[in-house]
C-alpha cells in the first residue's frame, strides 16, 4: 500500500528538513521563555541570582540523564515516536511554569520540561542526517539549527507584549499549553526516519525496534578519541552557553539599564538577525570548507565579539549590534558541529551517540555553570564573569574539536 501523498511529501529531505526545524523552533522557544522570565522571578520570589543558578543547573542535570535514554530509545523504537512523547511532555510542562506558586515547584517544572527537551536535539539532528543528500547534509542541518535563534525570536515577540498587557511572567509560560496540540499534530503527520525504517526492515525487526544498544559501543577503539573530544567540545561550549543566553537579558537591565520588556526585545532581535551566522556557518562548513576548522573558526570569533560587546558599547544600537555579532559567530557555530558529530557514526548508533557525546555533556556543561556565573558576578561583576568566565571556554571547545578526524564535506554516512 502506498503511503499518502502529504506523507511521502514529508520523507523527502526537503519536508524532513522543515518538520525538524519546526520542532526544533518550538521547542527552544518554549525553553527560552524562562531566560526572559528571570527578571521577574527574580523579584516576586525575592531571591537572588544564585537560586535562580541552581534551579537551571538541577534542571540541566537532570537533561544529561534524560537526553542519553531519549537517545537510546531513538536508536531502539524509532526517531519518531519517541520524539512525540519528549516534545508533548516539554510543552505540557513549560505551560505549568505559569502556576509555579513557590521555588520547589518551579524547579520541578523546570526539570521536567527541560529534561524531556534535551532529547529532541539529537533526534531532530539524526533525522535531517538521515534523510540530506549527502552533499547539502551540512547545509541543510546549519538550516536546522536556525531553530535556535528563531525559537528565541518568536519567544522575543510573544513574550514582549505579554509582560507588558499584564504585567508580570506568569502569562508568557502559558504559550507551552498551545503547543501541545501542535506537536501531537505533527506527529500524526510525520513519517519515521527513511534510514531507520530500512535498517529495521532489514535486521526483521518491524515495529519491534533493534536489539539494545550499549554505551560501552561509543567507546570502542574504533570510536574512543571521537567520543571523547566530542564530549570536550561539548561541555566547553555548554558552560559557555549557559552562562551567556539565559543571562543576556538580567545581563542588560544592570550593566545597561534596560527594561524588562527593552532587554527582551532586544535579545530576541539580536537572535533574530544572528540567523545569518548560522547560514553562513553551515554553507562555509559545507561547501568551502570542513565543518571542523569552521566550527574552531566561529568559536574564536564568537569569543571576540562576545568581548566586544561585553566592553565596548556605550549606545543601544551598539549594543543591539555586537550581540548580533555575538550571536551569529557564538551561538552560530551550532550551525555545523550537528552535521560535525552526525557524520562520525553509524545509523545503528547516531541518536545515541549525538545524545551520548554532545547532548549530555552540554546538558552537564548547563548544570555547571549557571551556578558559576553568578559567583563570578558578585566577586567581579558582570563585565568581568564575561570575560574571565566566558570568552577562553570558547577557545577550550574550538581546540577540542581540532582533535576530531577532518571529515570531508559530502561523504556518505557511514552505515553498518
Amino acid at each position: 500500500m502506498k503511503a499518502p501523498t502529504w506523507r511521502a511529501a514529508a520523507a523527502s529531505s526537503t519536508g524532513v528538513l522543515l518538520v525538524m526545524l519546526l520542532i526544533w523552533t518550538i521547542s527552544n522557544l518554549d525553553q527560552s521563555l524562562f531566560g526572559y522570565a528571570v527578571p521577574g522571578i527574580l523579584q516576586e520570589f525575592a531571591i537572588g541570582l544564585e537560586a535562580i543558578g541552581g534551579i537551571l543547573s538541577l534542571a540541566f542535570l537532570t537533561a544529561s540523564a534524560c537526553v542519553v535514554l531519549a537517545g537510546l530509545a531513538a536508536d531502539r523504537y524509532g526517531r519518531r515516536r519517541t520524539l512525540v512523547v519528549l516534545l508533548v511532555g516539554s510543552a505540557f510542562f513549560v505551560g505549568l511554569h505559569g502556576y509555579a506558586h513557590s521555588v520547589l515547584t518551579l524547579t520541578l517544572y523546570r526539570s521536567l520540561a527541560f529534561g524531556l527537551a534535551a532529547g529532541v536535539a539529537p533526534i531532530t539532528a539524526a533525522y535531517v542526517a538521515e534523510a540530506a543528500p549527502a552533499r547539502h547534509r551540512g547545509m541543510l542541518m546549519g538550516v536546522l539549527q536556525c531553530g535556535y535563534p528563531l525559537g528565541w525570536f518568536f519567544a522575543a515577540v510573544l513574550a514582549a507584549p505579554l509582560m507588558q498587557s499584564t504585567g508580570g511572567w506568569r502569562s508568557i509560560f502559558l504559550i507551552g499549553f498551545a503547543m501541545v496540540p501542535l506537536a501531537l499534530l505533527i506527529g500524526w503527520w510525520l513519517p519515521e526516519s527513511r534510514r531507520f525504517a530500512d535498517l529495521t526492515a532489514r535486521q526483521g525487526q518491524g515495529a519491534a525496534g533493534l536489539p539494545p544498544l550499549r554505551l560501552g559501543a561509543l567507546f570502542a577503539p574504533a570510536f574512543r578519541r571521537r567520543s571523547v573530544a566530542c564530549m570536550v567540545l561539548f561541555f566547553s561550549f555548554g558552560c559557555a552557553y549557559a552562562g551567556t543566553a539565559f543571562y543576556f537579558p538580567t545581563f542588560f537591565m544592570a550593566v545597561r539599564g534596560y527594561t524588562l520588556a527593552e532587554a527582551t526585545t532586544l535579545v530576541g532581535m539580536g537572535n533574530g538577525v544572528a540567523v545569518l551566522g548560522y547560514l553562513l556557518a553551515a554553507a562555509v562548513g559545507e561547501y568551502v570548507w570542513t565543518r571542523r576548522n569552521t566550527y574552531a573558526l566561529w568559536c574564536f570569533l564568537g569569543a571576540l565579539a562576545l568581548l566586544a560587546l561585553v566592553w565596548l558599547p556605550n549606545q543601544r544600537w551598539q549594543d543591539l549590534a555586537l550581540f548580533a555579532l555575538t550571536g551569529a559567530f557564538f551561538y552560530g557555530s551550532n550551525a555545523v558541529v550537528g552535521a560535525l558529530l552526525a557524520d562520525l557514526y553509524p545509523t545503528r548508533m547516531r541518536a545515541t551517540a549525538y545524545a551520548a557525546c554532545g547532548s549530555a555533556p552540554l546538558s552537564l556543561g548547563f548544570a555547571v555553570y549557571p551556578l558559576v556565573v553568578p559567583l563570578v558576578v558578585a566577586h567581579g561583576g558582570w563585565q568581568i564573569a564575561m570575560s574571565v568566565a566566558i570568552a577562553p571556554l570558547l577557545v577550550a571547545s574550538a581546540l577540542a574539536a581540532l582533535w576530531l578526524p577532518d571529515v570531508r564535506s559530502g561523504e556518505e554516512i557511514a552505515d553498518v
